[in-house]
């Protein structure tokens, strides 16, 4: 996949002020960074609002590793987690990319979230064959995207055929989908329905990442409000 283009026009180019979490870390970054890679950015350091005045906004439900990650990322297209993924850390990996990826959904970063879903999409490979996110990330998720999120799509389909069947079939399977969201209940249904109706559609893990990447946001001008 081509790398997309970064705006690396840093003299004379405002900077503006995060602060991250209940401690207010800040972080400073420069304005046209930001955004190119989000309308929403855009809206609010362009328009008429106070982080437009103000040069500064404040992301209080974010910690500051997950900044930090999109900071990083939008410099460099690159993010590093705290551990290199193993069976072993994949608990608090997993974690790390689904907060990654809450901020990227929130202020709508869409080539972020595809290279969240790139990297998730990489574990299910071999060698790794990991398994699915922990279910306490799952709900982690559910919690905080929206309907339609790649993120949501591909937990999804890791739980639909990358998951032993019986699964479904444990005493505890019913208590778990409703501890972590009714979204994800009517998800897993529709999803092994339609595995159940169409078993000739190739199991989505043969197909290129890209199958699960979202479209560019629209603009102002085509309809988004």
């Amino acid at each position: 996949m081509a790398e997309a283009h970064v705006h690396l026009k840093l003299e004379g180019v405002t900077v503006v002020t995060f602060e991250a979490g209940p401690n207010k870390v800040v972080f400073r970054v420069h304005q046209n960074l930001l955004c190119d890679a989000s309308i929403v950015f855009k809206a609010a350091f362009s328009g008429n609002f106070r982080e437009a005045s103000e040069r500064s906004m404040s992301l209080p439900d974010h910690d500051k590793d997950s900044v930090g990650r999109m900071i990083q990322w939008l410099y460099t297209r690159k993010f590093e987690l705290t551990f290199p993924v193993s069976s072993e850390t994949s608990g608090e990996c997993y974690m790390q990319l689904a907060k990654l990826n809450t901020l990227a959904d929130k202020y709508d970063i869409y080539l972020l979230k595809n290279q969240i879903v790139d990297e998730l999409f990489d574990l299910t490979k071999p060698p790794r064959n990991f398994k699915p996110p922990q279910i306490s990330v799952t709900k982690y998720v559910y919690d905080n995207t929206t309907e339609g999120s790649s993120f949501r799509k591909l937990l999804v389909a890791w739980y639909v055929y990358r998951i032993d069947l019986k699964w479904y079939d444990c005493d505890t399977t019913k208590a778990t989908l409703a501890e972590v969201s009714q979204d994800l209940a009517i998800d897993l249904a529709v999803a092994l329905g339609v595995r159940q109706k169409y078993p000739e559609r190739p199991n989505p893990f043969t197909l290129p990442s890209t199958f699960y990447h979202e479209e560019p946001p629209k603009k102002a001008d085509e309809g988004y409000a």
